[in-house]
């Protein structure tokens, strides 16, 4: 797994486990990347800056192959990724950002309507309702289902699939908020 082009350090440091920081976001094109993505919501950047966690980047990068390869089994036209935002008190940003996100405060800010997990939403102002720190992050939406409305963790089966489990649940499957 290669560090990403995008990523500014220090190129005499060495990336090892354990390398997390928080850089500002100078690059025009990364720039203007998000406010095209943030640009239907309204909202104004007072700060953009991207985490660069060499751990957590590496987690994803497994796990997104092992997404794709059962998106590409089952459901080939599935999105395997999608950038999704995050609402959340701004005291718990570092801490998302040092060891990402937690299931374990699933459910602490607003209840779990939809079971155990960490939520996100398509739109900005949704996920402003949950805090006054907005992240907007790569989230693995993979092969999803409906919420079945329980508050417990959603066990579905991938469609044509003996025992792998959906990778997300959504409000609605038709059109996911």
């Amino acid at each position: 797994i290669s560090i990403p082009d995008n990523w500014e350090y220090n190129k005499g440091k060495d990336i090892v486990d354990g390398y997390h920081e928080l850089v500002d976001v100078t690059n025009p094109q990364e720039i203007d990347e998000v406010n095209s993505i943030l640009s239907l919501s309204r909202l104004t950047i007072k700060k953009l800056q991207r985490v660069q966690n060499w751990n957590l980047y590496r987690r994803y990068q497994i796990m997104k192959a092992e997404v794709s390869e059962a998106v590409q089994k089952y459901m080939p036209s599935a999105q395997v990724e999608k950038r999704l935002y995050h609402g959340t008190r701004s005291s718990n940003l570092a801490a998302i950002c040092k060891s990402g996100f937690d299931r374990d405060f699933s459910g602490t800010a607003a209840g779990s309507v939809h079971g155990t997990g960490t939520y996100f939403a398509v739109n900005a102002q949704l996920s402003r309702k949950f805090g006054d720190g907005l992240l907007l992050a790569r989230v693995l939406t993979g092969i999803y289902t409906a919420s079945s409305g329980s508050d417990r963790p959603n066990l579905s089966v991938i469609p044509g699939s003996q025992s792998e489990r959906v990778h997300s649940v959504v409000d609605n499957a038709d059109k996911p908020t």
